[in-house]
C-alpha cells in the first residue's frame, strides 16, 4: 500500500490558510525541509507526525493518506472483479458487485460510474428483459441520480463523459428526447479527442500502434453508425442492404485475413441482419450466402479465456486487445442468438436447403447457453 504525504500535506495547509513558513515556525524546521515534502523530495521525521496531525486536526493515519490508500486499494480490487464478470457476460453479478461497492463507498464518482454502466445494461439488468417483478423506473431513476452527481462533482474528463454518454441513452430509452438531446450536445467533437491527438503526435513504432488502434475504433464507430440507420425509420429494402452490408465489409475489409477476433460477433450480426432481409424478399441464393458468413463468424467468436486478442492483418498486426478488457452482455456466445435468430418462420423456404442446415449444425457445435446468473 503506497503511502503519500505531500498531496494530504499541501490540501491541509492550503485549507487551514497557513504559509510553509508558518507551519515550519510552529515545528522548529526550516520553510525549505516542508517544500521538499510537498514536492515529494522528502518525508518528515516520524518523531514530527504527531506533531503535524495534531496542528491540522486530523489523525496521523489521515495525514500518511493511510485510508485514501486503503480506499484506493479496495476501489481496484473492485474494478478487477468486475472486469472478470464483464468479460464473461456474468452482468447481474457485476451489477450486485457495484451495489455492493456503492454501499461501501457511495460518494465515489468512480463507483457511481461502474454502477451506472451496471444498472444500464440490458442484459445484467431487467430494465429491457421483460421481467415484470423489476422496479425499472427506479432503475431509471437512479441512473440519472447517479449521473447528475458526477456531473456536479467530478472533474475527470473519462467519468464526465462515461455519464454524459448513459444519461444520453437512458433519456433516449425513455422518449424523452428534449433531455436525450441536452446530455447529446454535452458531447465533445469527434475531430477533436485524446486518440485523435496522439496519432499526429507520436513517430515510429509507437506511432504506427497508436495510428491502428484509433483505426480499429474508428471502424467499429463507423460500422455502428452504418448499422443504426435501418433502426431510426423503415428505409427500401436496397437502403438497408447497403446500411448492413456496409457495417460488415468495413470490418471485413479491416481483418482482411479473417481473423477478427472479438469482432466477430459484430460480422455475424450484420450478416444476421443480411439474412433476414433477403429472406423477406424471398432471395434465395443471398439468403444462404448470408446465413453461411453468419455462421463462420458466430463460429469464430471466441470464447473468454485468460489470452489477450492478437490481430494479424496488415493494418491491425500491432493491436491487441487485453481479454480482461472485452464486456459481454451475456453468458450466451454469437451462435446462441443466432440459432433463435434464425427460427423465425420466414427462413422456412430455405430450412431444408444442405447449405443452411450445415450452418445450423456448424453453430449448434459451438452454442454456448447463457447461465442462469
Amino acid at each position: 500500500m503506497e503511502i503519500n504525504i505531500k498531496d494530504t500535506l499541501r490540501t491541509l495547509r492550503l485549507k487551514k490558510k497557513v504559509t510553509q513558513e508558518a507551519l515550519a515556525t510552529h515545528l522548529g524546521i526550516t520553510p525549505q525541509s516542508v517544500g521538499k515534502w510537498e514536492r515529494g523530495e522528502g518525508f518528515p521525521d516520524i518523531t514530527l507526525l504527531p506533531s503535524i496531525a495534531l496542528y491540522f486536526g486530523v489523525t496521523v493515519d489521515e495525514l500518511l493518506g493511510v485510508e485514501k490508500a486503503r480506499i484506493e486499494e479496495t476501489i481496484k480490487e473492485y474494478e478487477a472483479e468486475g472486469l472478470k464478470y464483464w468479460n464473461k457476460g456474468e452482468t447481474a453479478k457485476c451489477l450486485a458487485l457495484w451495489e455492493k461497492a456503492y454501499k461501501e463507498f457511495p460518494n465515489d464518482c468512480r463507483v457511481m460510474s461502474h454502477l451506472m454502466d451496471a444498472l444500464y445494461s440490458d442484459a445484467g439488468n431487467p430494465i429491457y428483459s421483460g421481467d415484470t417483478n423489476y422496479d425499472s423506473e427506479g432503475a431509471v431513476k437512479r441512473i440519472i441520480e447517479l449521473g447528475e452527481a458526477i456531473l456536479e462533482r467530478s472533474t475527470d474528463t473519462e467519468l464526465r463523459e462515461g455519464a454524459i454518454q448513459i444519461l444520453c441513452y437512458t433519456y433516449n430509452d425513455e422518449n424523452d428526447k428534449e433531455n436525450a438531446l441536452k446530455y447529446a450536445d454535452m458531447g465533445g467533437d469527434f475531430h477533436v479527442n485524446k486518440d485523435g491527438l496522439r496519432c499526429n503526435v507520436l513517430m515510429d513504432e509507437e506511432g504506427v500502434t497508436a495510428n491502428q488502434q484509433y483505426l480499429v475504433d474508428l471502424v467499429q464507430t463507423a460500422a455502428l453508425v452504418a448499422a443504426a440507420i435501418p433502426w431510426k425509420k423503415r428505409l427500401t429494402y436496397e437502403e438497408m442492404i447497403e446500411a448492413y452490408s456496409f457495417a460488415r465489409d468495413i470490418y471485413k475489409r479491416l481483418f482482411k485475413d479473417g481473423n477478427a477476433g472479438f469482432y466477430s460477433t459484430s460480422i455475424a450480426t450484420n450478416c444476421c441482419n443480411l439474412a433476414h432481409l433477403y429472406a423477406e424478399l424471398g432471395d434465395c441464393e443471398n439468403t444462404l450466402q448470408a446465413v453461411e458468413e453468419c455462421a463462420r463468424y458466430s463460429v469464430a467468436d471466441p470464447i473468454p479465456s485468460d489470452q489477450d486478442y492478437t490481430f494479424t492483418a496488415p493494418l491491425v498486426n500491432r493491436v491487441q486487445l487485453p481479454h480482461n478488457e472485452t464486456t459481454r452482455n451475456s453468458t450466451g456466445n454469437s451462435c446462441y442468438y443466432t440459432l433463435r435468430s434464425l427460427e423465425n418462420k420466414k427462413f422456412d423456404f430455405v430450412r431444408n436447403d444442405e447449405r443452411f442446415q450445415k450452418a445450423i449444425r456448424d453453430m449448434q457445435k459451438h452454442e454456448i447457453k447463457p447461465t442462469e446468473e
